[in-house]
This record gives C-alpha cells, sequence and structure tokens, in this order.
C-alpha cells in the first residue's frame, strides 16, 4: 500500500504508534493526532497535531489540518483509523466520578464519531478508495465487573460502525467501514488493568496472568495484520479480529 493518505489518533504509543511507523515506511502520508508526539514517526510525511479528544467542540481543529495537508494533493485511498480510547475508570460504576464518565465517553466514543462524521463529509465526493476504520475489542461482547465504562464504549463504537457501514453501503462512492477487534496486546493499557486491585477489577488476576505466560502480542506484530485488513475488502460494518488474518 502506497499514496494513501491517513488520518489516526493515538499516535503516541501502542497500537497507533506502530501502524503509522508502517504506513509511513510504505509511502503512505500519515496525521497523527494525540497529546503528545512519538519520538518513532520521524518521517517527512508524517505530520502530527496535538490534541486532547476530551474537547469534543473544538474536533473541527483536527479537519483544519487535514484541509491543509490533503488540499491540492492526489492520494489513492483515504483512510480514518479511530484508534484512540481509554481503559479508565476502571472501577465498580459506583466509585466512577461523573467528570470520569464523562471523560472515558468523549475520548473512547463521541470524539470518534464527530471525527466519523467530519471525515465523510469531507472525502464524500473524492473518487478513489475510502475506508473508515475503528479499533474495537472482545470486551464490545463481554462483560467484565468494574470495567463497564471500557466495555460499553467498545460496544457503541463497534455498533455504530455496524450503522455507518449499512449507511455507506449502496452509495456510488461511499466508504468503507469497519472496526477491528486487535486481542490483547502487550500495551500502556494492560499495564493498567494488571495494577488494579481485585476490588477494583475482578479480571485483574486474568490479565496478570496472561502477561505472565506470554500471550500478549507485541504491538508491531499486531499492526502489520491491521495493515493486511486495511488492504483487504469486507462486509460493510464488519467487525474482523486480528485472529483471523
Amino acid at each position: 500500500m502506497a499514496n494513501g493518505f491517513f488520518l489516526i489518533t493515538g499516535t503516541s504509543k501502542g497500537i497507533g504508534e506502530a501502524l503509522a511507523k508502517k504506513l509511513l515506511q510504505e509511502g503512505n502520508m500519515v496525521l497523527g493526532v494525540s497529546r503528545n508526539r512519538s519520538d518513532a514517526l520521524k518521517f517527512t510525511q508524517y505530520h502530527h497535531q496535538s490534541f486532547d479528544l476530551t474537547d469534543t467542540s473544538r474536533i473541527g481543529q483536527i479537519m483544519a489540518k487535514v484541509n491543509e495537508i490533503v488540499d491540492g494533493q492526489s492520494f489513492d485511498f483515504v483512510c480514518l483509523v479511530n484508534n484512540a480510547f481509554t481503559v479508565e475508570p476502571i472501577n465498580p460504576i459506583e466509585k466512577c466520578s461523573a467528570a470520569e464518565i464523562e471523560s472515558h465517553l468523549k475520548i473512547s466514543l463521541i470524539a470518534p464519531m464527530i471525527l466519523t462524521s467530519l471525515f465523510i463529509r469531507k472525502f464524500s465526493n473524492f473518487e478513489v478508495r475510502k475506508k473508515v476504520v475503528f479499533i474495537s475489542s472482545g470486551a464490545a461482547f463481554t462483560a467484565m465487573p468494574g470495567a463497564s465504562m471500557y466495555c460499553s464504549s467498545k460496544a457503541g463504537i463497534t455498533m455504530f460502525a455496524q450503522c455507518v457501514g449499512l449507511e455507506q453501503k449502496n452509495r456510488q462512492t461511499g466508504f468503507e467501514v469497519i472496526s477491528i477487534g486487535p486481542g490483547m496486546v502487550d500495551t500502556s493499557m494492560q499495564q493498567v488493568v494488571r495494577s488494579k486491585a481485585g476490588d477494583e477489577f475482578g479480571m485483574a488476576s486474568f490479565f496478570k496472568q496472561a502477561f505472565e505466560d506470554g500471550k500478549l502480542q507485541n504491538p508491531d506484530h499486531v499492526a502489520a495484520k491491521i495493515l493486511t485488513i486495511l488492504e483487504n475488502n469486507y462486509e460493510q460494518g464488519k467487525y474482523v479480529s486480528v485472529s483471523e488474518v
């Protein structure tokens, strides 16, 4: 894959950083959005926008940066990868503050919804291949005590992908829309859940054991599989697990 434009959220570390690096190495242009810039993404084709996704009223600033980068350019493929999310708060819901709940939903659900709306609006008339991707999780289908916010936002974003996929299905210049389940990956999120006490997160011991047993995947390995998924075609709105690749 080359000569594509990719807007990726959450590129400071983990899967977002690894995916951006692989795309850049293949000759694509990437706009990464995260609070901090990754030192690993030192490419001339890389653009960065420091942004706090809890500030949902100002997400239009991201698209202003997109306009600055792509206007006057020619691409064969444009793609939005909604990767940024937060796992916190990890606690029984009655111990989660209103501010924590609101912040989680803004980052993990509201921001990707708004960004998807703006991205589709921007590129709707472009006669090139177009794709919108959501990094989801098996937690979208598995209830976990102490992780009600995380499970709910992943379930929400997975259903959102299905709905938007149906909206785009029969459009002549429509977008391909999918969600991706990366599986258990060795990221900072895993460090957070392993650090929790049992009364905060009932499955903390499960994730600790998975880490000790070497069951966590390397972000680079997962990013390579996601790259293959981006290149392939799937049913609109489909949830695609990296284990299928």
